[in-house]
């Protein structure tokens, strides 16, 4: 490219701005695109770039590489793009999983004290030997031949009170509630 139509750029004349604009604006543009993978993206890039190139052309210095300098400009504005997109990506990750938690941490409060109320009716409504085994096994966690030894009864019988307590807990918080099986499950699981 001839100095003259870069001057001519410098002091303003639209005309040589415009056959410039059309030598370079592909290059630019498939520069861009190799970045985004994104059209859209890439042709923002291009406005950028020569928007840029007119709006500070009086410091162009006519003796430069121009083609240079314009990839100096796309470069760093792919670069500037780059950063803004992880910046939004990692703010909207944030929010999104900063409400996420929060939301699911009161939802989850709320399950768990309706499982919890829901579990401890079901142990009231136990009878009163196969209740006290159960929570000696749950609430203290006694082994099965510790509960044994204290009410001088069999292991057998420990086991079979606690399997039948478990058997009626589930039943009565199946019939009781709407949440999951997941969430019924996972109380079981942290009981045992």
């Amino acid at each position: 490219m001839d100095t003259r139509m870069i001057t001519a750029i410098k002091a303003g004349n639209a005309n040589a701005f415009n056959v410039f604009y059309d030598l370079f604006k592909q290059d630019i543009y498939t520069y861009a695109y190799r970045f985004f993978r994104s059209k859209d993206l890439a042709q923002e890039i291009v406005q950028d770039v020569f928007l840029q190139i007119w709006k500070y052309r009086e410091r162009i210095d006519p003796e430069q590489n121009i083609k240079a300098y314009t990839y100096r400009i796309a470069r760093n504005n792919i670069y500037n793009k780059l950063k803004q997109i992880a910046h939004q990506e990692q703010y909207i990750s944030h929010v999104f999983y900063s409400q996420m938690a929060s939301y699911n941490e009161v939802e989850d409060w709320m399950n768990c004290k309706e499982l919890r109320e829901i579990y401890e009716e079901a142990i009231h409504k136990l009878p009163k030997q196969r209740q006290l085994i159960f929570r000696m096994s749950r609430v203290e966690f006694l082994s099965h031949e510790e509960i044994a030894d204290q009410l001088a009864i069999s292991k057998n019988t420990v086991k079979d009170q606690i399997v039948k307590a478990l058997k009626f807990i589930k039943q009565y918080m199946l019939t009781r509630t709407e949440l999951t099986m997941g969430l019924i499950g996972t109380l079981f699981l942290i009981g045992k």
